[in-house]
């Protein structure tokens, strides 16, 4: 967008800016919030004008400090004792909103806090995690991945981010060099006014470059003065707030007949028809594993952290994990009882049962047949344009947007190893993500390059069915609500409403195997 004067806009005045990366470093108080999650540390003034601050924590073992005549103006660096050489470095560059160091701070600091309690000195220098659970806000936001030569790429959809991610090194060579390799940021480089640089040594535990991550995604706005920001921030910040305006105004409308349904008081459990499905919740668990029962040969267990059920094969298992989020769902597939995983699966917790339970259904029918469901023809996901869908390439990948557009599957053509992606080393081959826009995602399921390809086409087919479900009005998302169409379930609209419970008196049955889905004619594979 053009730096032009923009009318009716007081520069003195507080903006809301987003995306938050480009916010710039804000004044001085925002500078000193940084500090403050760093509690109990020894914090020192320096310089001859007491600018320059130096932090250091309570066991000596890390330091950080803000110096705003340099270029890295922020600067960590973290030992295994006072006395040993740094174990991890790396660092903000000036212009670096405070609030993303902080977040980097904050999770450090607990870090530390957590080995003192503990009694170890693992947490802060672990390697523990996996770059896909340090990548995963990216991965939430929709931001494409590429890897090339061991090195990851990450761009953010505006292009103004770059995410880089260096193969591990020698950390004795690293640290000897004054250049991070191993994490790497660059936000609009050509910028001076709001770009900034950041890097980290590449044995910087992940859980500390996760938290950097999810304060460059996070969608939440930052508060600035405008006449602080170059005047494209400004009209960009101006323009995604009339968008959410925009937004607002058409979510009201929809808004009354869900806020009456749910405001009388008929109970927090009688049942309403939700529409559309992607955005109905979760449901009932039970949907989502109707087809995996002990009459067709599947065993369940509980446990502590969830539930598992297991094929009677003991080739397929499928496991719920309600305290996860992006994996509270796991499908694996192995390759004999004792084998090793060949495909797997994973849907965040918000998930709606009805497309799990499609997954599930055609999972069962694999173990129970030869390997393949027992129809013949199946729908490649390159042939969703049947559907309506349409689809965009660029470099290793394609995007393939359904007719509403809120629900979006993406392939990345780039190879990798596959026990790289089952390891979480590598990004999945395919993504499917629902949202209320393209900024809010609303649940995710990813799917590792050999599993079957009509199951990736059967759960983005199953996210945007246009048959209402039933929900209970407890169990509909509250941040949801406005977006959703809700009618009593006794209405003749409802009346084709799935459900995992026995119907109405002269309503159809639903299918106790999965959900009411289009014919054959309409969906080419599905039954």
């Amino acid at each position: 967008m053009p730096d032009t004067y923009l009318p009716h806009h007081d520069p003195d005045v507080e903006t809301l800016v987003r995306p938050r990366y480009l916010a710039g470093p804000g004044d001085r108080e925002a500078v000193d919030a940084v500090f403050e999650p760093l509690r109990g540390w020894r914090v020192v003034a320096l310089g001859p004008y007491l600018t320059e601050v130096v932090a250091t924590s309570p066991c000596h073992r890390v330091r950080v400090g803000y110096l705003p005549d340099r270029e890295q103006s922020w600067q960590v660096t973290a030992a295994l004792d006072p006395f040993a050489v740094p174990t991890w470095r790396g660092g903000f560059s000036r212009a670096t909103p405070p609030e993303i160091v902080g977040a980097f701070l904050g999770a450090l600091s607990d870090s530390l806090q957590y080995d003192a309690v503990s009694d170890t000195t693992g947490t802060f220098v672990s390697l523990e995690g996996t770059l896909a659970d340090a990548n995963e806000a990216h991965s939430e936001a929709g931001w494409p991945t590429v890897c090339a030569d061991g090195r990851w790429l990450t761009t953010s959809d505006d292009g103004e981010v770059e995410y880089e991610v260096g193969p591990l090194v020698d950390p004795a060579v690293e640290m000897a060099s004054d250049v991070q390799s191993g994490f790497t940021w660059r936000v609009a480089s050509g910028d001076p006014d709001v770009g900034w640089t950041a890097g980290f040594s590449s044995c910087t535990p992940l859980h500390l470059i996760a938290a950097v991550n999810g304060a460059v995604a996070d969608g939440s706005p930052l508060v600035r003065t405008s006449d602080d920001l170059p005047q494209r921030v400004v009209a960009r910040a101006l323009a995604e707030l009339a968008k959410a305006d925009r937004r607002e105004a058409e979510a009201r409308a929809a808004l009354p007949t869900a806020a009456e349904l749910l405001a009388d008081g008929n109970g927090l459990e009688t049942p309403v028809a939700v529409s559309p499905l992607y955005l109905a919740g979760p449901g009932p668990v039970e949907r989502a594993v109707a087809a995996l029962t002990s009459e067709a040969g599947w065993r369940s267990a509980t446990f502590h952290s969830g539930r598992l059920w297991e094929s009677d094969c003991r080739t397929v298992r499928v496991a719920h994990l309600p305290e996860r989020t992006r994996d509270a769902w796991q499908i694996t597939a192995l390759a004999g009882p004792l084998g090793v995983p060949t495909w797997k699966a994973n849907f965040s917790y918000k998930t709606p049962a009805e497309v799990l339970g499609e997954v599930t259904r055609l999972v069962a029918e694999t173990v129970t047949g030869d390997a393949r469901p027992a129809d013949s023809e199946y729908v490649s996901p390159f042939e969703l344009d049947r559907h309506g869908w349409t689809s965009r390439t660029a470099s290793v990948w394609t995007t393939f947007s359904a007719p509403d557009p809120k629900v979006v599957l993406q392939y990345n053509s780039a190879e990798f190893g596959r026990y790289e992606e089952l390891e979480g080393q590598a990004p999945p081959s395919w993504t499917l993500t629902a949202g209320i826009d393209d900024r809010f995602c609303a649940w995710s399921a990813d799917f590792t390059s050999s599993t079957p390809s009509y199951m990736v086409t059967a759960a983005a087919l199953a996210a945007v069915d246009p048959a209402p479900v039933l929900r209970t009005r407890r169990s509909l998302p509250e941040t949801h609500l406005p977006y959703l169409q809700v009618v009593a379930a006794s209405t003749g609209r409802s009346s084709a409403a799935r459900s995992g419970t026995a119907p109405a008196s002269g309503g159809p049955s639903p299918d106790p195997a999965g959900p009411q889905l289009p014919t054959v004619a309409d969906r080419g594979r599905l039954r």
